[in-house]
């Protein structure tokens, strides 16, 4: 394949994986409008489901790959609602730790519930072959952020 072929197709993947990615969590958002959870507020309680409780504020927002403060933000909309409860971390007195409430892992279980759904049909006619080859795809990609990451952080004079 010439370079300005590969150069063409690799701006293709980039851009349909960006929308793709983008179309699922609106068929999610679709789904879950009815309890009134947008993407930014669904995606927390999900990973406060997926991650071992309590969670340190930090590591939801190293999770979410969203700022601190913004994850704060968040958390106070959620506690608000009462899905959220924090708490002082007595290892860390400048951490927080978060949990779901008995409320919060209820809409947790809906949300989970609906994820799968939109995955379910999203993924209706893919064989279990072709997601294999996928993950392989994005396992690779995976691999190279590592490496280039590592990579940039060598480079960074200390």
């Amino acid at each position: 394949m010439a370079d300005t072929e590969r150069l063409e197709r690799e701006r293709s993947f980039r851009r349909r994986l960006a929308r793709l990615g983008t179309a699922w969590r609106r068929q999610v958002d679709h789904d879950l409008r009815d309890y009134g959870l947008t993407e930014a507020t669904w995606r927390p309680v999900l990973y406060l489901g997926l991650l071992l409780p309590p969670v340190r504020q930090t590591d939801l927002a190293r999770a979410l790959e969203i700022e601190a403060p913004s994850v704060a933000r968040l958390l106070d909309v959620l506690e608000r609602r009462g899905l959220v409860f924090r708490s002082r971390d007595h290892e860390d007195r400048r951490s927080k730790l978060v949990r779901l409430t008995t409320e919060g892992e209820r809409i947790e279980r809906q949300v989970r519930d609906a994820v799968d759904a939109v995955s379910h049909r999203l993924l209706s006619g893919i064989s279990d072959s072709e997601l294999t080859a996928c993950y392989s795809v994005f396992d690779r990609i995976e691999e190279n952020l590592c490496t280039t990451r590592m990579g940039t952080e060598a480079a960074v004079p200390s």
